[in-house]
């Protein structure tokens, strides 16, 4: 069954969480998040990105909304790699990236919606919704990174038989 995450955008508080808890498991370079100050360094696997605020009437609306690889089911990224260096699992269904065979050509960065795979230091980046954790979420329901540190609970990530999207 294809592992799929899911966004609840009215529960997201922007805390920056689920980037950081990204950064640290994967052991990737820092990245100033707020405010944004001087050049980002590293790959961004998740951003958060500030809808609002807008005032509609007597009310003011604003909302986050992370954007990160929704390892879709027909993924763009996939079919633009001439080297099949983005692959997808056949287990799982998640978008994988084989470094050792990536070429440069950043493909599959002019094709991606969500602009989710990233280049830093001449190697290419995609989230892997911690597949180094797939036993462990097995055995003992321990989730991503991200989803783990998600306080408010808006990150969820779990099967889906369906098409992949977010909710």
């Amino acid at each position: 069954m294809r592992q799929a995450i899911f966004i609840d955008k009215e529960k997201c508080v922007g805390c920056h969480a689920c980037i950081v808890a990204c950064k640290l498991e994967h052991e990737l370079p820092p990245h100033p998040v707020q405010p944004p100050v001087g050049n980002p360094r590293g790959p961004a696997l998740i951003r958060l990105v500030r809808v609002g605020p807008q005032i509609r009437g007597d009310e003011v609306h604003q909302y986050f909304q992370p954007v990160l690889c929704v390892h879709c089911d027909e993924a763009p990224c996939i079919d633009a790699c001439p080297s099949s260096a983005v692959y997808r699992d056949v287990e799982t269904g998640i978008t994988l990236v084989s470094g050792e065979d990536c070429t440069g050509c950043e493909s599959c960065l002019e094709v991606c919606p969500f602009e989710a795979p990233q280049f830093y230091d001449d190697r290419l980046y995609l989230c892997d919704l911690c597949m180094h954790r797939s036993d462990e979420r097995k055995r003992v329901g321990r989730t991503t990174a991200c989803e783990a540190a998600c306080q408010a609970r808006a990150i969820h990530v779990r099967s889906s038989p369906g098409r992949g999207s977010r909710a």
